[in-house]
């Protein structure tokens, strides 16, 4: 066995020693009559109707009355996954594309367009945007605070637009962590294994006065390096220092206010290709990646007398990061206001408005550069949404989102959604209709980089040169959804969302006239410039199952079909700059098994299929993942995590853009947590 020996031999023997447990405990966890133990989650299945959410109409709605594709992750499921990072925890939500690239880098997409650089998704952590204005994305390795203090999140698939605006488009992710109410006390966690080489935890809540509380916190771990596709180790470790700090206060009966704040640096590696587009002569070689940044957020909440409620937020998120050899700067500073009114008995209005400057800055002279090398963006923005009472079963909502982008000015992003659930009943059907928009980013209208150079004799070379448009428009979706949830019984429920949308002005990438410029060598330069010249159609649905299938066992199965056709326009003279071999898959399946056993022990199990892409050369693969805890009375708990237990090594992605994809290996780690 190539790779990594050291480490197959004992995970091997771990992943066939968890699929026996797996048959056997599944076999005789219906007969089990052992005293009750820990519940398995804080919402059993008959209660799906009544799970509260607020990311579609940015106020608290039960699931029942929402007209939208929404999948929550509670605390439970994350703390029973055993997952390290916040990618492999999106693995549970139906719809979502999660594909590792390598150690410390991942594509993530809501029903398409996945990429290493996907922009088509906007990621909030407690209501702040941390998506990148370079290229309208996220970087995931910068999003990793401890688990532990995540309270849930809210995957909506389907555009947001209308309330979050800029990048909302296939959908929104939302994080949301607890209130340091909540986390009194002390915990200390600590780990390690084969892939996560180490991991540690220490945090401490308080109260903060009469009427408040506060939480602060250190956390570190080290990953590993996964492996080449000849077996070999690849060099994409990553290490990361994470501090924070979250403190709540009742300022009265009626006001609240929140403060959070947090640091962090990565210390990473990568394996890159000498150019963008893979030749059989490039030079493989690897790079230091590192960063670093930290951010401060506060938000205040006032209740009026009536029961409207309003809250004012500000944050400020900065980062420092070379990547590609690339050094990059970012500021942003955003102001949000928001009100909800109760007028009368039909209506709900939820309205805002919103500013937003971010500064960035690439530094000039690299292989990679922007024009200009330092910009300053505004967003302005406003926003209103009505919920409207038809009836007793019918709920009406119309709403939209008024935004001024740097970039291509004003534009308007309108939705419409019905929902209908009677008094009582175990069943809700609902539809909706949107539109929205992915706004330019700096990439668009200013890079300049060259893609390849291909020497065709000793004195002559071709160099193929990518240039920004700063004429680019935004890319835009008109979207329709049907949705159903039904509580079939009290043990089994079931939620579909079936969708077809329609994009246009999509990214291509346009080929121009040719330049020869004299020197030694002689230069043929082919320039390429981003355009807005394809199109696209996409249908599919998402299905997710909860089913209790006795007291102590419960299966999470779920299902995604997606088919897209992608056109360009008969004036292109380029291709599309996403294709259906890497950015649409067709079917992903997963199910999910949490089981509890006697002894205050407890056996999960996850199992994730991705289905081969059209056309694409990554073959379907699958993941499996198991856990197994045991609690100590209510403070302390070790666990035995395996990851990606069914081979020795698998390719999810491959290569992006200039980064060579590495295969996840298997691993297996082990956590102690502690709590006083």
């Amino acid at each position: 066995m190539t790779g990594h020996p050291a480490i197959s031999t004992t995970s091997c023997q771990v992943a066939h020693l968890g699929l026996v447990l797996a048959l056997c405990l599944s076999t005789i966890a219906a007969g089990s009559a052992q005293e009750p133990q820990v519940d398995l989650s804080r919402m059993d299945v008959e209660d799906l109707m009544d799970i509260k959410v607020t990311s579609v109409s940015k106020r608290e709605q039960r699931l029942a009355r929402t007209a939208a594709a929404v999948f929550v992750i509670n605390q439970e499921d994350i703390r029973r996954s055993g997952a390290t990072n916040i990618p492999d925890l999106l693995r549970m939500a139906p719809g979502v594309d999660v594909e590792q690239i390598d150690a410390n880098s991942w594509a993530i997409s809501v029903r398409g367009f996945n990429s290493r650089y996907s922009n088509k998704v906007l990621v909030l952590i407690d209501g702040r945007t941390v998506y990148t204005p370079s290229f309208s994305g996220v970087f995931w390795e910068h999003l990793n605070m401890p688990l532990e203090d995540i309270e849930r999140i809210e995957v909506i698939r389907g555009p947001g637009a209308t309330v979050w605006g800029a990048n909302a488009v296939n959908g929104v992710i939302s994080i949301f962590t607890k209130s340091a109410k909540d986390t009194k006390g002390g915990l200390v966690t600590a780990g390690g294994g084969s892939q996560v080489h180490a991991l540690g935890l220490v945090q401490y809540g308080g109260a903060a006065g009469k009427n408040g509380a506060f939480r602060a916190y250190g956390k570190y771990f080290n990953i590993g390096n996964s492996a080449m596709p000849d077996g070999s180790p690849a060099a994409d470790h990553w290490m990361r220092v994470h501090g924070g700090f979250r403190a709540d206060w009742d300022l009265s009966g009626r006001d609240s206010l929140m403060v959070q704040g947090d640091l962090f640096a990565n210390q990473a590696s990568q394996t890159r290709r000498s150019g963008f587009i893979a030749m059989p002569f490039d030079r493989i070689f690897n790079q230091n990646l590192d960063a670093a940044g930290g951010d401060l957020l506060a938000r205040w909440d006032h209740t009026f007398a009536g029961g409207s409620q309003t809250s004012f937020q500000a944050y400020y998120d900065t980062y420092r990061r070379t990547d590609m050899g690339v050094p990059e700067v970012l500021r942003t500073f955003d102001l949000d206001f928001q009100d909800h009114i109760a007028a009368g008995d039909r209506h709900n209005i939820v309205w805002g408005l919103g500013y937003r400057v971010s500064t960035s800055g690439v530094s000039p002279g690299y292989a990679v550069a922007l024009s200009p090398p330092w910009r300053t963006d505004h967003l302005y923005s406003g926003f209103v949404q009505d919920e409207i009472r038809a009836s007793d079963s019918l709920w009406l909502t119309v709403g939209c989102k008024l935004e001024r982008n740097s970039y291509t000015g004003l534009e308007i992003e309108p939705s419409v959604r019905l929902a209908w659930s009677a008094p009582g009943s175990r069943n809700a059907i609902w539809a909706a209709a949107s539109k929205a928009n992915r706004q330019p980013a700096r990439v668009d209208t200013g890079i300049r980089t060259d893609l390849r150079t291909i020497p065709i004799t000793s004195d002559f070379i071709q160099v193929l040169r990518l240039s920004g448009n700063p004429r680019i428009k935004d890319e835009e979706l008109r979207d329709y959804e049907v949705g159903y949830r039904s509580e079939i019984t009290t043990t089994l429920s079931l939620d579909i969302a079936t969708f077809l949308s329609f994009y246009r002005h999509l990214e291509t990438v346009e080929s121009q006239p040719p330049v020869v410029i004299q020197g030694s060598p002689v230069q043929l330069i082919v320039p390429l410039m981003f355009g807005n010249k394809a199109s696209a159609v996409t249908y599919g649905g998402e299905l997710s199952l909860r089913w209790k299938v006795t007291s102590r066992w419960r299966i999470r199965p779920g299902y995604s079909y997606l088919h897209a056709t992608i056109r360009q326009d008969p004036s292109s003279h380029g291709a599309a700059s996403l294709s259906l071999d890497t950015g649409f898959p067709q079917n992903m399946f997963q199910v999910r098994s949490s089981l509890n056993l006697p002894w205050s022990t407890e056996f999960d199990q996850s199992l994730y299929y991705t289905a081969r892409l059209p056309g694409g050369s990554i073959p379907g693969h699958a993941r499996l993942d198991l856990r197994l805890g045991r609690h100590f009375g209510e403070r302390a708990e070790i666990s035995l995590v395996g990851q990606n237990l069914l081979r020795s090594r698998s390719t999810e992605y491959g290569d992006s853009f200039s980064i060579v994809g590495t295969q996840s290996v298997r691993s297996v780690y082990g956590q102690i947590a502690w709590r006083f």
